[in-house]
């Protein structure tokens, strides 16, 4: 294992290389025109900018220096269905006015583009400018059909035991320095342990599956 590697194990969370993974296993969605909203580089997916028609950056800070400043809630400078892919991964908690950017992205896409998200559920509030809600996998759902989309994939980003080693992390992670080499020698029991989230066991226990660490959806127009 290179340096990298290692230093992605031992500081990324759990939620973060899970969703590298999904990203990775659906790069070949992304194509034509992509919208990518809050997109700024973060983990280890490498986005397919040169596979693409265009990729634009937006954001609805000036100082990540995107291609274009918006909110997602209004994006009036975004012509209506002249879009592919909308790209809002990690987006949505930040949104205020979620339900007009859930719209928004429904009318800049072309019919047949799809929609990208994930989002978290039981994971640290962190403001980005701000950090306003967690949905339920029910709620979005909802939401999302409500406003015209079809969802074709929804995946559960960690059950229990991801989120409760993601606690256990960043637990080790805030402690002093020697402390915490020593913490970094339970990671791979957590890692392990993490396994047991995709068995039968944990999909099925009626306490269990109810722990979420966050979702990954793809939706249609």
């Amino acid at each position: 294992m290179i340096l990298s590697d290692f230093k992605y194990y031992l500081n990324s969370s759990y939620r973060r290389q899970i969703l590298d993974k999904l990203l990775k296993k659906y790069e070949y969605i992304y194509k034509g025109i992509v919208l990518d909203i809050g997109g700024r580089d973060r983990g280890r997916f490498k986005k397919p900018k040169n596979k693409v028609e265009k990729w634009i950056f937006a954001d609805i800070e000036p100082k990540h220096n995107p291609d274009i400043v918006l909110d997602v809630a209004n994006m009036q400078n975004i012509e209506t269905e002249s879009i592919d892919i909308v790209n809002a991964i990690e987006l949505f908690e930040h949104v205020e006015k979620i339900n007009e950017g859930i719209n928004e992205c429904f009318r800049i896409l072309k019919t047949g583009g799809k929609l990208i998200l994930s989002v978290p559920f039981l994971f640290p509030v962190h403001a980005d400018p701000y950090d306003f809600q967690r949905w339920t996998i029910t709620k979005w759902e909802k939401e999302l059909t409500k406003a015209g989309f079809k969802i074709e994939k929804t995946e559960i980003m960690g059950r229990f035991f991801t989120v409760k080693n993601g606690m256990n992390k960043t637990l080790i992670q805030s402690l002093p320095i020697i402390i915490r080499h020593i913490g970094y020698l339970l990671f791979p029991i957590f890692s392990l342990l993490n396994k047991l989230d995709n068995t039968n066991w944990v999909k099925n226990h009626p306490k269990l599956v109810n722990y979420h660490g966050g979702y990954f959806i793809i939706a249609e127009k």
